[in-house]
């Protein structure tokens, strides 16, 4: 006489595990299946004993499946069925998988800073510019191989407002004046610079022409938070010369 049970799982990864040499950290429990499953077919001397570990894509439309998802949650959270009921290996302290250590710390790490980011000024300031900051987007936006590392700094101060125009300048105490070096404005911001200043109307021409073709208008917005944008913002900056001034130096 066969007695067979299967255990349907959604894991692949956990099922290929058990085709494995069980040697990585987190291997210890798939181990101890193997060794109850061996234990079984040992004590039962007449007839076979066979335990099958089958992939199920989900579990919807098994039975007790509500009631399996409920517990794993309540697993995940911490909380635990009563020892009692529990195989004897589970009723100790489970070993800790490093690699899942560290990213769950990587992880939580990771939430903080984006909390402490979006409520910071510069945080803030970005976030006008690019709803989805910080994201991966602004990453691949200055990270062409077009944009050398100043280039993608540059851009980087503009979007947080620590762009050495003479604004910000003054503010740190680097200069003693606002006013704009080409074109005598009381103010050199950011946005004259790179919107309005009349000294830089033909190297913003390019500016403008891109901005027509993405079929979008001239603004702080479109030109920093707009990947297709980076490249060109950059031949701008560098058009102008006006950050190679030694006064425009930030260390």
């Amino acid at each position: 006489m066969t007695t067979s049970y299967a255990i349907g799982v959604d894991n692949q990864a956990a099922i290929q595990a058990f085709h494995s040499t069980l040697r990585n950290p987190g291997h210890h429990l798939a181990r101890e299946i193997l060794r109850i499953a061996n234990q079984v077919q040992k004590q039962r001397r007449k007839g076979n004993y066979e335990l099958i570990i089958r992939w199920t894509a989900g579990y919807k439309g098994i039975t007790g499946n509500e009631e399996v998802d409920c517990k794993a949650k309540k697993a995940a959270e911490g909380k635990t069925s009563d020892k009692k009921l529990l195989p004897s290996y589970l009723r100790k302290s489970l070993l800790i998988n490093p690699a899942a250590r560290k990213r769950a710390h990587h992880k939580g790490l990771m939430k903080i800073w984006k909390k402490d980011w979006k409520t910071s000024t510069q945080g803030k300031r970005a976030a006008r510019l690019d709803g989805s900051t910080p994201s991966k987007k602004f990453l691949k936006a200055i990270s062409q191989k077009e944009l050398s590392h100043i280039d993608a700094s540059r851009i980087a101060q503009f979007r947080i407002g620590t762009t050495p125009v003479n604004q910000y300048l003054r503010q740190i105490r680097r200069v003693d004046s606002a006013r704009c070096p080409a074109c005598g404005d009381e103010e050199e911001t950011a946005e004259h610079f790179l919107l309005f200043c009349p000294a830089y109307t033909y190297e913003r021409w390019v500016l403008t022409q891109q901005a027509k073709k993405l079929r979008k208008q001239m603004t702080m917005e479109t030109l920093l938070g707009t990947l297709e944008m980076a490249r060109e913002v950059t031949k701008f900056i560098r058009a102008t010369n006006q950050f190679r001034q030694p006064n425009a130096s930030i260390q």
